[in-house]
């Protein structure tokens, strides 16, 4: 039962990145700052090969340097996004859409 609640936090925040990358407000609940912590680091890495600039790979990179030393947390995605560029947020949105995918392997298709 944890880990159903862990998988549908994780769905949640993934989704909620997504969201947040295109600029949208969207409700923030309480999670745990480990899970969070882990989530950005797995964002981030996946996006550095989506982005399409070496400056974007180098902004991916500082990120996965500061929260691997100092942590982050969705809500500091929300103050970052209105400064970064395009292909920064794009790159993370892909990447956060694509773990979506694979945690949910099989359960849907798209046509």
């Amino acid at each position: 039962m944890k880990d159903n609640a862990q998988k549908t936090g994780t769905l949640y925040l993934l989704a909620a990145l997504i969201e947040i990358y295109r600029g949208n407000s969207v409700f923030l609940p309480e999670t745990d700052p480990d899970l969070e912590k882990s989530l950005l680091l797995d964002v981030f890495s996946s996006a550095i090969s989506f982005a399409r600039l070496e400056e974007s790979r180098r902004t991916l990179s500082d990120e996965i340097y500061r929260c691997s030393r100092e942590g982050a947390t969705v809500r500091d995605q929300v103050r970052l996004a209105a400064t970064q560029s395009p292909d920064v947020l794009d790159a993370k949105m892909t990447a956060a859409a694509h773990l979506i995918k694979i945690m949910e392997r099989g359960r849907f298709r798209l046509s």
